[in-house]
């Protein structure tokens, strides 16, 4: 049937007037918001970790390598005034050896009702840095909280929601402190992993080697490595095996390790010139390291710009083989592409080319 021209006009002009919401939805292709987000140290200090705490309505739960800062002690003193129950685990070779440490988790920590636990030393270093709040969200990176940390250290701390590895790193936690011990009390004589089902979850010692080793492998254009520690011999061959078939390699390094034996800084050296007598680029952090030229201590891989992992293992002999360390490959795109950037940024500008002697 063929209506008027004009009945065909004013239909055309109902149409526009009819309400937005009368208009029947169509499913959108755009995916939720991201709940993850990333802070970068020492620039951005310490109000990702403080938010964190004052969100925190039933407990905390921390396994780190040294918890000393007070800044960060007194936002989780304040959620212990508010009911919230804490428990860290710190490690134990750290703690011992730290008189700051020891004195500020008195005061601000167990004086206030905190639980406190030293890693097992079947461990010889224990340096997850992970951080759960109730059940809800979670905090992974490759930063201490110390205060030099938020002072001239660059790190990387991870935020986020995602549910599976919410589940899989409290049941890590809950592993961990039931392995662990009060300060004055003898540890167990184990200390055991639970079954890891989280494909982006890396656990040292227990499945970190075959996971870092296969990421390095995935290269095919770009490999670019932040780590503190070197001389792990496994992982320094995979990165000259991705130089010889024609992966680009970058590694971003201090060249003297802080407060470390001349033995670790012996095998820095060594491993530096290795690296780069096979082909990798090296730049190092130091000697002056301040705000500006901060201190290199995170622990990052970025393979093709695309698959990025976050966490506290390093390069070091006993980092994926001995110690406890736990790191993610991270699924955010915002969150990829920002750490990416970031060694962009600190290969041109915060670091300079090592020189063998």
């Amino acid at each position: 049937m063929n209506y008027p021209p004009r009945l065909c006009y004013l239909f055309w002009i109902a149409c526009l007037l009819v309400p937005q919401a009368a208009v029947p939805a169509v499913a959108s292709a755009v995916e939720p918001k991201s709940t993850a987000s990333l802070v970068v140290l020492p620039n951005d200090g310490r109000d990702l970790f403080t938010t964190a705490f004052a969100s925190a309505r039933q407990e905390i739960r921390i396994e780190i390598c040294v918890l000393e800062d007070p800044g960060i002690l007194g936002a989780l003193q304040a959620a212990l005034k508010r009911g919230v129950r804490i428990r860290a685990i710190v490690d134990r070779g750290k703690y011992l050896t730290t008189q700051a440490e020891q004195a500020n988790l008195a005061k601000f920590l167990t004086a206030a009702g905190g639980e406190l636990h030293l890693s097992n030393p079947i461990f010889p270093r224990s340096f997850p840095k992970v951080i759960l709040i109730d059940n809800r969200e979670f905090l992974v990176g490759s930063a201490c909280l110390d205060q030099t940390t938020f002072e001239e250290y660059r790190d990387f701390a991870f935020r986020d929601r995602n549910a599976g590895d919410i589940q899989e790193l409290a049941r890590l936690f809950e592993n961990d402190w039931a392995y662990s011990s009060a300060p004055e009390q003898t540890p167990p004589s184990f200390n055991p992993t639970p079954a890891l089902k989280m494909k982006n979850l890396m656990v040292a010692p227990v499945n970190a080697a075959a996971r870092m080793i296969g990421l390095y492998q995935s290269a095919r254009k770009t490999l670019d490595v932040y780590t503190e520690l070197l001389g792990n011999p496994t992982l320094q061959s995979e990165l000259a095996s991705a130089v010889q078939r024609g992966v680009r390699v970058r590694l971003i390094a201090p060249e003297v390790v802080n407060n470390a034996p001349e033995s670790v800084q012996q095998i820095q050296a060594k491993a530096l010139a290795q690296l780069h007598a096979a082909g990798i680029a090296v730049r190092v952090s130091g000697p002056t390291i301040d705000f500006q030229h901060p201190y290199m201590h995170a622990r990052a891989v970025i393979a093709d710009k695309k698959r990025v992992f976050l966490g506290s293992i390093s390069l070091s002999p006993d980092s994926i083989t001995f110690n406890r360390e736990v790191g993610l490959l991270l699924a955010d795109p915002a969150v990829k592409r920002a750490i990416a950037q970031q060694f962009d940024f600190d290969f041109q500008h915060r670091s300079h080319t090592f020189t063998a002697e």
